[in-house]
């Protein structure tokens, strides 16, 4: 069973420290996409617009409380998408607006495809494994991931 790594954003990226933290690479995943990575047909929906094998996604749009950055795609296909980014996101400690953040680097895979009202298809579930844990002791979780965009 292959272990990945996420990392989570919001919409709203001021002030979010992003320079000076490098993904990890792995003998498993390459820094260069497989070729079908742009024309797969398939999307993950950031906020408000359709994107594929995006560089960065944010995944807390009311917020901005968890971005992914500097993602480097292995695959993006029919099946799933898998790749490495630097997760920012936002400790909320000692309150939301003045906290600080959390920066790992992230395996990513998104699965779970649905097809929109107006007939995209998307991915609707974000996995990210940590590469240590988080503040709050979190190295993994699962995001379920918008199937509309916003108004």
């Amino acid at each position: 069973m292959a272990i990945f790594s996420l990392v989570l954003v919001g919409c709203s990226t001021s002030g979010v420290p992003r320079e000076g933290v490098n993904p990890v690479t792995s003998p498993a995943v390459t820094a260069a996409p497989s070729p079908d990575v742009a024309s797969s047909g398939v999307f993950v929906i950031d906020c408000n617009e359709y994107l594929e094998a995006p560089k960065e996604l944010q995944l807390y749009c009311a917020d901005g409380g968890q971005q992914l950055s500097k993602i480097l795609w292995a695959s993006w296909s029919k099946e799933s998408a898998f790749g490495l980014a630097t997760s920012t996101k936002n400790t909320c400690d000692p309150d939301c607006a003045s906290g600080n953040y959390d920066v790992r680097t992230a395996s990513v895979l998104l699965s779970d495809l649905v097809t929109t009202a107006d007939g995209h298809l998307v991915y609707s579930r974000i996995f990210l494994k940590y590469d240590k844990p988080l503040s709050d002791g979190q190295s993994e979780e699962v995001v379920e991931l918008p199937t509309e965009l916003e108004p």
